[in-house]
């Protein structure tokens, strides 16, 4: 990032059955109505909120029961956390003093509030993607499964998808024939990429790099953005997980409540509680997101520390600024270039400024520090705008929810890399489902709309097979 001296933030993505629900924290947010409504409204037919409720509550097995907003009878799990940690009431009556209100769905009629997230568990451990829908169909005989396998490109025959190759992770190659259609689901920044070194993409940029072009389509790789977020750290006080030998007694049972009653430590997603505000009071829905872990993290470089403490993060939920992932040669084993390009619009930078103060004096609440925590970043040393902003910049990072790199638009709209029905624009048999088709991030964690958008994508091709009579 150029305007940030050059600073570098992590891109995790999850190599793994189930993709990146398989390693985040099971926070389950589907963001708010506007946002898929303004979706329907910028080209994407067929995905306002109206809409897409029915898929979510379609897939969800909620286990508050079914209601006008959830469902209980699809493959996905959404639970409670079964002992959240007694200090999310105190966060949530810290909120409570800066004007911000309860709210125990943030799923449901309104956004706005603190309290404790849902989240994508069942009895107590992880329900991922592949648990929801990979597991119960490996018995297909329709279904083959590989893995230690990385696609690298797609053949083309004209604009037609004849074949994935692929390479082992022993070096061999393999190619698999495309009869009908192929789907990227690769994420955010392995979906263009695969794109990109198949042919398809900017044509400047692909003959930069010696890829013959099969189909250009300027908007792929483009749009890319996520929450620009930073954190803060508090340590000391009675509160909170910890490794100290206050709390060593405890520690030692955990294992066993957890393995008998699907309790304490074990059973946390960590990220328990958090929520949503206004940083301006002219504002109709919130602009900011709190993500908040009961537990003292390092924050010097280290994951685990000594002591009681707590940390939260502050992110931006309508972000301005656009980046882009270019390739850095047609090398499937080079990274690619990315460029979230994060806080490039003064406004995401103004909000976030506003949103790190109004954290900033939620987490030094006497409500949840009783005063005895010492909060340790930014530290009280930094005392004016001037240097908060300067601490932003140092820390900044994201809350790791990259998406819109192949946007999904009206077919005449250049910016467009797919059709509301997700197929590449000018290609006979590709489509993209996951992340990279929302043309704009939703307000919130991105894992339960990424596995709406990919139930949506079953039911379009579902929809498109023939049918044969009898």
């Amino acid at each position: 990032h150029a305007h940030l001296d050059g600073k570098a933030v992590s891109v995790p993505r999850g190599k793994t059955l189930g993709g990146s629900g398989s390693i985040n924290s099971m926070v389950y947010i589907r963001g708010r109505p506007s946002d898929y409504d303004r979706w329907a409204e910028d080209g994407c037919a067929g995905w306002d909120w109206a809409s897409v409720l029915e898929r979510y509550k379609r897939a969800e097995h909620n286990s508050r029961g079914a209601s006008e907003y959830h469902g209980d009878a699809g493959p996905l799990y959404v639970d409670d956390l079964p002992s959240p940690h007694p200090m999310v009431e105190r966060l949530v009556a810290a909120g409570s003093d800066e004007g911000i209100p309860a709210n125990d769905d943030f799923n449901g009629a309104s956004q706005e509030g603190l309290g404790n997230y849902q989240t994508t568990m069942h009895n107590g451990r992880r329900w991922s993607p592949a648990d929801a829908y990979l597991r119960p169909a490996m018995g297909r005989p329709n279904l083959t499964v590989m893995t230690g396998v990385e696609v690298d490109r797609l053949r083309f025959d004209g604009r037609r998808a004849r074949a994935v190759l692929a390479r082992r992770s022993d070096g061999s190659e393999l190619s698999v024939s495309a009869r009908a259609e192929v789907v990227l689901s690769a994420g955010a920044i392995t979906s263009p990429a695969i794109l990109l070194r198949s042919g398809v993409g900017p044509g400047a940029h692909l003959n930069e790099l010696g890829i013959d072009v099969v189909h250009e389509i300027r908007g792929v790789g483009e749009n890319l953005h996520d929450h620009p977020a930073v954190g803060m750290h508090y340590g000391g006080g009675r509160q909170g997980y910890a490794l100290s030998l206050a709390t060593l007694p405890a520690n030692a049972l955990a294992p066993f409540r957890y393995l008998f009653a699907r309790k304490g430590l074990f059973a946390s997603n960590t990220v328990e509680a958090g929520g949503f505000a206004r940083t301006l009071d002219t504002l109709e829905e919130p602009d900011v997101q709190f993500h908040f872990i009961p537990a003292r993290l390092g924050h010097e470089g280290s994951a685990v520390v000594w002591g009681r403490g707590y940390y939260s993060d502050v992110c931006v939920l309508k972000p301005r600024s656009r980046g882009q992932l270019r390739l850095a040669s047609d090398d499937r084993a080079a990274a690619p270039l990315i460029d979230l390009n994060l806080l490039s619009d003064p406004d995401d930078e103004a909000t976030l400024l506003r949103g790190a103060k109004l954290l900033r004096r939620i987490l030094a609440n006497p409500a949840l520090t009783s005063g005895s925590a010492e909060e340790l970043v930014p530290g009280p040393d930094v005392d004016t705008d001037e240097k908060l902003r300067a601490m932003i910049h140092a820390r900044l990072g994201t809350a790791y929810h990259p998406v819109g790199t192949c946007r999904m638009g009206a077919t005449d709209d250049p910016r467009s890399v797919v059709d509301p029905e997700l197929r590449v624009i000018g290609l006979d048999n590709v489509r993209v489902a996951d992340a990279s088709v929302m043309p704009e991030v939703i307000a919130g964690n991105t894992n339960a709309a990424s596995m709406m958008i990919g139930d949506a994508a079953a039911g379009f091709i579902d929809a498109s097979e023939p049918r044969q009579a009898g």
